[in-house]
């Protein structure tokens, strides 16, 4: 009776050690258990684009194409020539405003004005006498010492004048004519479209104010908050597809932040609108986002957790192999993993866990 059991248990060992191939991870099975388990397969489509995901985008203005105009004194607006979203062209007038610190500077400009040329012509009396030796030539040197100096006080007035927004026409009839003006031009140095308006007739507005808001045409941002392990494998300057609405293009990522959103464990990723894309600022939409990576992508049913890592099993002449893989993205039913040549050919995509089993583990 007890070789009877010996060999009974002799056999069992001998049909398990059958199942399992010449190496730890091949796996021999018969027509007959491949038929019983049903174990069906699939070949794994390879793709030459990665999709990082969907996420939520917002597009942009750089501040590099935002223009405020404003006015470094204390002003009341008398007068304003255009409106809200309006396209202006450069040195256009915007508004008239007055202050009485636009006053005293022109003041101080004329007074300057008037002193150098005092002095410019007092400074050339001197140099004819110095020539016919009627005065001595130290009276010459302080005078053209003068001249500099009141020079250097007229070119600060009109420095000041200057940074208050007066062009070179209006500093130039001050300081030529000796006249003041009442107002002063608030003009535009771009070509652009006015997005920020908040100049109202009447209204005294202070330095801190922005009184106009101009943008200018040119490249707008993509922005995008990201999981952390989405953007392993991002790096700046990296070529991305993106497909937002009706509408996909091909960018550039312009900066990956440095540090994680504490909060969400997000990374702040910015990518460059083409010109050719039309988007408006402001706008806030979801996006799919993908790059150039050729990759095998597998049915999430195929993929099972071994030791420390992911296999899947791939149809042999005499059974199935298990191949390590690694994954490198997902969506919905599907891995994307590395490309990898033994994963050529069909791959179980049901039945993984009794395989598994044949491997020597358990199922988790």
């Amino acid at each position: 009776m007890r070789k009877y059991h010996k060999t009974i248990i002799v056999a069992i060992t001998l049909s398990t050690f059958l199942l399992i191939a010449p190496q730890a991870n091949e796996i021999e099975l018969t027509k007959e258990q491949l038929s019983n388990w049903e174990i069906k397969t699939a070949k794994p489509q390879s793709v030459e684009r990665l999709p990082l995901g969907e996420f939520v985008v917002e597009v942009a203005t750089p501040p590099s194409l935002l223009t405020t105009i404003s006015l470094p004194f204390e002003a009341n607006i008398k007068k304003i020539f255009v409106a809200n979203y309006q396209e202006v062209k450069k040195d256009e007038i915007l508004a008239e405003a007055t202050g009485s610190q636009w006053i005293e500077a022109q003041q101080e400009a004329i007074a300057n004005a008037i002193e150098y040329e005092q002095q410019k012509e007092l400074t050339q009396q001197k140099e004819l006498l110095c020539k016919e030796n009627i005065i001595p030539k130290r009276e010459c040197k302080v005078a053209a010492s003068q001249l500099k100096t009141k020079k250097s006080k007229l070119a600060a007035s009109m420095a000041l004048l200057r940074s208050y927004g007066a062009n070179e026409k209006v500093i130039e009839e001050i300081v030529g004519s000796l006249k003041l003006s009442s107002t002063i031009a608030l003009r535009t140095p771009i070509v652009g479209r006015i997005i920020g308006f908040n100049a109202t007739i009447g209204k005294s507005s202070n330095p801190t104010d922005a009184l106009f808001v101009i943008v200018q045409e040119g490249f707008l941002w993509l922005e995008a908050d990201m999981e952390a392990l989405r953007t392993t494998h991002l790096k700046e300057g990296q070529q991305v597809s993106i497909a937002l609405d009706n509408q996909s293009f091909d960018t550039t990522i312009l900066q990956l932040a440095p540090m994680l959103n504490p909060n969400n464990q997000t990374r702040h990723v910015r990518f460059l609108v083409p010109h050719t894309v039309k988007l408006l600022s402001g706008l806030r939409t979801s996006a799919k986002i993908s790059y150039a990576m050729k990759t095998l992508k597998i049915a999430k049913t195929s993929i099972i957790n071994h030791q420390d890592g992911s296999i899947v099993f791939v149809k042999r002449p005499k059974g199935f192999e298990a191949v390590s893989i690694s994954i490198v993205g997902e969506e919905a039913g599907y891995y994307y993993v590395h490309h990898n040549e033994k994963l050529e050919g069909e791959i179980a995509t049901t039945s993984v866990a009794i395989l598994k089993n044949l491997l020597g583990e358990g199922d988790e």
